[in-house]
């Protein structure tokens, strides 16, 4: 990924998380029978679109109690489009057209999804 280059995601639900920190600390997240990470890097949109919705939106607000975040874990939408701001390894920070920033946990099994966009 390019720092200032325009990205869209194409198909996922991907969490944006308030701090470097929850980020950072999401990608550490294992299990022995999974990895716990990836499940809350992004949600697939397989489900139908309002039952996704509303598993990306408690998800989100189930991340936000859980890292005791002071602001709360949004997410971004497929189709969705951001500006590549910062990458520290595995997260990156960015901006979206909705005018937040936050930092998202770029997983291996999904990082496919995002693609570089011109306009």
């Amino acid at each position: 990924m390019n720092i200032g280059k325009l990205y869209q995601v194409k198909k996922y639900y991907w969490f944006l998380y308030p701090s470097k920190d929850v980020a950072a600390h999401v990608a550490t997240l294992r299990d022995p029978d999974f990895n716990v990470a990836d499940s809350f890097a992004a949600i697939p949109t397989t489900a139908p679109i309002a039952t996704a919705v509303v598993a990306t939106a408690a998800t989100a607000r189930y991340c936000s109690k859980y890292f005791n975040c002071n602001v709360n874990v949004s997410y971004i939408s497929p189709k969705s489009i951001f500006v590549f701001l910062e990458q520290d390894e595995k997260v990156i920070k960015v901006l979206t057209t909705n005018g937040e920033v936050g930092w998202i946990y770029l997983a291996e099994l999904y990082k496919n999804d995002i693609e570089e966009i011109t306009v």
